[in-house]
């Protein structure tokens, strides 16, 4: 607790506490027989105190650290919301300033598919998921899951793609996960069908698009 204070203050209190319970022993024989037993156990007492909350304190920064940087989803292995901003901001500046083009296909999936599978079956089922979809694109594609509590967002961020490309994409990416998590046991609804977007063209699409994202990464990232 409270990194080096913290543990300076635990070992003060593990020393006072030794000593009270040598006390008695101290009374009987006398101080001199203990003073060199009760030093060298408030020595250490103090160093784990201060080495301990000092490395309580550096892993501390790095677990915080790591959380403002992470960008991987943890039940699939995809990319998370946090990843899929970063990238719509790359990819709109690129098109601003280079008059290129990207499009975004992006799936909902209800939580209420997977309710007939186990806890377990269920993060196989995902894991695989994540797998499937992030082997069956090109490198420089960007594929990203998240949930919202009712609902599975699955989006991939397609770069220098027009939108004949996204809707050729949109019906694959469409037919594999239908396929897949049909042959998993998942009942999917006909409804809705993945969308495809692209930029210029689809802003303000995208721009809800974005938003439904943020409000994830906000709450996964308080």
């Amino acid at each position: 607790w409270k990194g080096v204070a913290g543990g300076l203050v635990g070992a003060l209190g593990a020393v006072a506490v030794y000593a009270a319970m040598r006390s008695p022993a101290i009374d009987a024989i006398g101080a001199s027989e203990f003073t060199g037993l009760i030093v060298s156990r408030a020595a250490a007492y103090l160093i784990f105190g201060v080495v301990g909350g000092w490395s309580t304190q550096v892993l501390e920064g790095s677990l915080d650290k790591l959380e403002l940087y992470d960008e991987i989803d943890d039940e699939t292995g995809l990319y998370n919301a946090r990843h899929l901003l970063n990238q719509l901001d790359l990819e709109s500046a690129r098109a601003r300033r280079y008059q290129t083009l990207f499009s975004v296909v992006h799936l909902e999936l209800p939580t209420s598919a997977f309710a007939s599978l186990k806890a377990r079956e269920r993060r196989s089922v995902l894991r695989d998921l994540g797998r499937l979809l992030g082997e069956s694109v090109r490198n420089v594609d960007h594929v990203v899951h998240a949930r919202d509590g009712s609902v599975h967002h699955l989006a991939a961020v397609l770069p220098e793609t027009a939108g004949e490309g996204a809707r050729v994409f949109r019906e694959r990416f469409d037919a594999r996960i239908r396929e897949y998590l049909s042959g998993r046991g998942v009942s999917v609804p006909d409804s809705p069908e993945a969308r495809a977007l692209t930029v210029p063209g689809d802003d303000d699409a995208l721009r809800s698009v974005r938003e439904t994202f943020a409000a994830i990464d906000a709450r996964q990232h308080r």
